[in-house]
């Protein structure tokens, strides 16, 4: 699928209401972008400011104008890597969506799993032959499937970042969700943050969604 805007041709005329959705998707899914990185940011922090010894941040600290330039560039760091970590993540989550709505990749797929030659697993083989040819029958469906459960733990993953820094409950531990969950103690749930934490783990996909659909029915208007 092509995430830019369908060319437009001799004799066709541009709907210009999906002109404007376009690119309003395209300016919220930047501007979401940019405020999803926050939670990824303080995970990064967190995980930098456990592994650092703090007699080295008491020494920096102490001295003057380095202290600035270190919690500057720390800052900047943090940023820098809780956006390549939320970059991974998204990609991840996204790319199905994206290449179950592309036919070529689909019709490459299906064309490939049906037409190759599988390989009978006999009662002599080697267990590394036969871990092989189980492999290759599985293939290229395998790579999709396998697709699928990366895609499924990313967002459990995902989740739990969000939660950390979106939390439900006002200890902020996943203990006492699990807990509060367990016991119908819903009146004690933070459903602003709750709110926070699924649009952040869920937004980009959602305007990628409406990217491809909108994209398929201007395609769809001008054929």
């Amino acid at each position: 699928m092509n995430f830019t805007w369908p060319k437009k041709e001799h004799g066709q005329k541009t709907n210009p209401w999906l002109r404007l959705l376009y690119w309003g998707l395209v300016i919220a899914g930047i501007w979401f972008a940019y405020l999803n990185i926050q939670p990824y940011e303080r995970a990064v922090s967190f995980l930098g400011g456990k592994s650092t010894s703090s007699a080295f941040i008491s020494l920096v600290a102490a001295i003057p104008i380095i202290n600035g330039i270190a919690a500057i560039f720390s800052k900047s760091l943090s940023w820098i890597l809780g956006a390549i970590l939320w970059a991974v993540i998204q990609i991840i989550e996204v790319l199905p969506l994206i290449l179950y709505n592309n036919e070529k990749f689909i019709e490459k797929i299906v064309t490939e799993a049906d037409g190759r030659t599988r390989y009978q697993e006999k009662d002599n083989d080697d267990p590394t032959l036969r871990m092989l040819k189980r492999t290759y029958n599985h293939l290229p469906i395998s790579v999709v499937s396998n697709l699928e459960v990366l895609k499924i733990f990313t967002y459990t993953v995902d989740f739990l970042i969000c939660l950390t820094v979106y939390s439900p409950v006002a200890t902020g531990k996943i203990s006492d969700l699990i807990f509060i969950l367990a016991t119908g103690q819903w009146g004690k749930l933070d459903y602003g943050n709750l709110a926070l934490a699924l649009v952040t783990l869920f937004a980009i996909e959602v305007i990628v969604a409406l990217i491809i659909w909108v994209g398929k029915l201007s395609y769809a208007i001008k054929s």
